[in-house]
């Protein structure tokens, strides 16, 4: 859980998306984007149903954070 400074709210973000964004060392991109990019990608995570999915979707998030981009369908403004 973190909370956005701005707004002062809290955001709940799936365990698994906090450990692979430690180990891939993609953390400060990620606590860097905007609460609405990180809430639209947790929205996204935890909407698949099937844990493979779940995991390939995270991989995702992780990979675009590496390489400092967001992923194209949930950019935010």
């Amino acid at each position: 859980m973190s909370q956005d400074s701005e707004a002062g709210e809290f955001i709940v973000e799936p365990q698994e998306l906090l450990d692979a964004l430690r180990v891939a060392r993609a953390q400060s991109y990620w606590l860097d984007s905007s609460t609405t990019y990180r809430q639209s990608i947790i929205s996204w995570i935890e909407k698949t149903k099937r844990r493979g999915a779940k995991m390939k979707r995270i991989e995702s998030v992780v990979d675009h954070c590496v390489r400092g981009e967001q992923l194209p369908n949930h950019r935010s403004s």
